[in-house]
């Protein structure tokens, strides 16, 4: 059984854990002398031995700074945002673990929701990802940025994909295995994606590519592209 992680404030040989982790390590029944980890969120992880709980406090010794490498290999998800922006709310913790490192709300045309309803989900977002960071072990949460009309879509990527239903002549499984430090992926949510839409991103540079012969759902579509992507280029 591995040591629990929690998000901590380091100075010096000392660490506290307060507000929401305080809370967390309450839950996780964390006691005196209990080794724990912590995570100061400035690409530091230290081993830790607790020595006072308080009323609303944790606080404890650092026994020692452990090895942290956070992955190299970038990948930035477009996603289309759907009608219910509480499906968006149960992916962020699965897309975490994958290795999300980045994350782009996308207005389409086929998007009901407008963009300052999708602001007002980000601070949930952001509270989601940086939860489930202590979970999977990463040094740092997913970005996540304010939504933009996928007219107005930048990236840098080496590798961009947009997966899309109607596409049958091209998959990952007829690419060639390789590493590849930044790629970004499209996908769209509820209603698809345009022919226009479709054109437009090709002009940016995305190749699109099929998940396979039966139409999915936003949420395993998402799972399964990154899941795809991961095995090839990761």
């Amino acid at each position: 059984m591995g040591i629990d992680r929690f998000l901590g404030k380091v100075d010096g040989e000392r660490f506290i854990l307060s507000d929401e982790e305080f809370h967390h390590a309450k839950v996780k029944r964390v006691k005196k002398n209990q080794h724990i980890e912590i995570n100061d969120l400035k690409g530091n992880i230290y081993l830790g031995i607790v020595e006072d709980i308080g009323k609303k406090y944790i606080k404890g010794r650092i026994l020692e700074k452990l090895s942290a490498e956070e992955d190299e290999f970038y990948l930035e998800l477009f996603l289309g945002m759907p009608n219910r922006l509480s499906k968006v709310d149960e992916l962020i913790e699965p897309i975490s673990q994958l290795g999300v490192s980045c994350f782009i709300p996308v207005i389409t045309k086929n998007t009901a929701v407008k963009g300052k309803d999708i602001l007002k989900k980000i601070p949930k977002w952001e509270k989601i990802a940086l939860n489930s960071i202590k979970q999977c072990k990463r040094l740092f949460p997913i970005e996540i940025k304010k939504p933009v009309h996928i007219k107005d879509i930048k990236t840098d990527s080496e590798k961009r994909i947009v997966f899309y239903e109607r596409e049958k002549e091209f998959s990952l499984k007829k690419e060639k295995i390789s590493k590849i430090k930044t790629v970004s992926i499209f996908i769209g949510a509820e209603g698809g994606i345009t022919e226009d839409e479709i054109r437009l991103l090709k002009e940016k540079g995305f190749k699109s590519a099929s998940l396979g012969r039966y139409t999915l759902k936003m949420e395993i579509a998402v799972i399964t592209g990154i899941c795809q992507v991961n095995f090839v280029y990761r």
